[in-house]
């Protein structure tokens, strides 16, 4: 028996599992785990009961008389699996053309299609995962000396030309943000594909930004691409024409969350206190991502409101992960770019050395504006003169006040922004551990009810020791 249910367990599930012939219960539900369930999981002859459900697990279900013939009830909780287990759509299936005819003018135009791009291909990616094209424009950029370069992640074909083309060539009516890094626009493709780019300029920025080679921009895209996580935006790919960088991100319907916020009375209502928890998890759970699993680890650097983007079912989406790294990958030390307004770590003001802690703070200060309604400014500065400031004047008053369960979910998440807004950074949390604490809400019932909860009685003990590598794929 292996039971490695509600976990706080990322990433996919190690085919190593199948090695385990004797296995007879296998339980890995209500985790984060994501990709596909091995195939090669149908030699477990002895496995009589397995729940997968509860994740975030795609594709087909494993062939075998244990999977196939299962109830839904193991599979429920992800969306993308399918097979033929009761309760799961069947998978799709591509239909067989018995003309051999056909096969054989396919199989030729095939053949000559690779034969004529095999060469190309093999230069260009032979050490890497990701394609480099090279792209030459001679209808509209006559005027650059230097061939423009992309690097495209494996999922999909575009090139520049037709980003150029979607937005008539980043006219302002396609902008729909600006920051601190640059400037956003919407393409929507003539394949119906929709992409946000950012543009940065690089004469724009008061710093002088080291010049990097092709090779080492090419290795930090790459490292870049190989983010996966279901609450950070996608890059897709990077370019560079005419002095600027272009970075081309998965587009995030519902656009900022500062946006749905702020915008209108009618944003308030729709994010209701069950969405802000869960925006609050999310967000926890993508810097968690980044600090922690992913080699080197990655710090955001500029974890604000408007940098986080949510999609159509309010799913958040943490954006500009990669902006930092590509301005400045070999440096610590960070000074006019930092981070956003009203959102830095007080230590930056002396040390000018962002850590991890810098992140932490900055969720911080995200998560008790997504509560409060208002940015949390004033209140952190007035904290110790306000300790018996009750919760629930705090909260957003245009929102009524949460109950149940739910209620106790908002205490726990004031109670760790708050833990991590603390002057020290060393005594700051890690975001393993207030990802775990939020997916888990182990400690909300240790806290005092909202309606007589103070904020003195919610500064939650520092926890060292607590912090637990809970990912498998480690």
């Amino acid at each position: 028996m292996l039971d490695l249910s509600s976990n706080f367990l990322s990433g996919e599930i190690p085919p190593t599992f199948s090695k385990l012939i004797r296995l007879e219960i296998l339980n890995i539900s209500h985790n984060h785990l994501s990709g596909r369930i091995p195939g090669s999981f149908s030699s477990l002859i002895s496995l009589v009961s397995s729940d997968f459900s509860y994740n975030y697990l795609t594709g087909p279900i494993p062939v075998g008389i244990t999977f196939q013939n299962a109830l839904a009830s193991p599979f429920v909780g992800n969306p993308g699996l399918c097979g033929n287990a009761s309760g799961v759509i069947p998978c799709k299936r591509s239909t067989k053309k018995n003309n051999s005819v056909l096969f054989l003018v396919i199989g030729l135009v095939c053949g000559l299609l690779v034969l004529a791009t095999t060469t190309f291909i093999i230069l260009m990616l032979c050490h890497y995962k990701f394609k480099v094209v090279n792209v030459e424009s001679n209808r509209s950029h006559q005027n650059d000396s230097t061939p423009e370069s992309l690097i495209w992640e494996g999922e999909g074909k575009f090139t520049f030309g037709e980003i150029v083309e979607a937005t008539e060539d980043f006219d302002d009516k396609y902008r729909i943000g600006k920051g601190g890094f640059g400037t956003v626009y919407k393409a929507i493709l003539s394949s119906g594909r929709v992409l946000a780019v950012k543009r940065l300029d690089i004469s724009d920025t008061s710093d002088q930004i080291p010049e990097l080679s092709q090779i080492s921009f090419q290795n930090e895209i790459r490292t870049l691409t190989e983010v996966r996580h279901r609450n950070i935006i996608k890059l897709h790919a990077f370019c560079s024409r005419k002095g600027s960088m272009y970075l081309v991100y998965q587009y995030a319907k519902r656009g900022s969350l500062a946006k749905v916020l702020y915008g209108s009375n009618r944003g308030a209502e729709d994010l209701d206190w069950d969405l802000r928890v869960r925006i609050a998890e999310g967000l926890a759970a993508a810097i968690s991502y980044l600090h922690h699993d992913c080699s080197p680890p990655i710090v955001h650097r500029d974890v604000s409101l408007n940098n986080v983007l949510l999609d159509w079912d309010f799913v958040p989406k943490l954006s500009d992960f990669g902006t930092a790294r590509l301005l400045s990958p070999d440096s610590s030390n960070w000074t006019g770019l930092a981070g956003s307004y009203g959102y830095m770590a007080p230590e930056l003001a002396y040390t000018m050395r962002v850590t991890e802690k810098c992140d932490v703070y900055s969720f911080g200060v995200v998560a008790l504006e997504i509560m409060m309604g208002r940015h949390p400014g004033e209140f952190l500065e007035s904290l110790s003169d306000n300790r018996e400031l009750l919760l629930k004047d705090v909260l957003d008053q245009r929102l009524l006040p949460p109950s149940g369960k739910l209620s106790a979910a908002v205490v726990l998440v004031v109670s760790i922004a708050l833990a991590c807004t603390r002057t020290a950074p060393e005594s700051r949390p890690t975001m393993r551990y207030v990802a775990q604490e939020l997916f888990t809400r182990s400690g909300a019932f240790l806290l005092e009810p909202l309606m007589t909860a103070s904020i003195d009685t919610l500064d939650i003990p520092n926890k060292p020791g607590q912090d637990i590598n809970c990912d498998l794929n480690h």
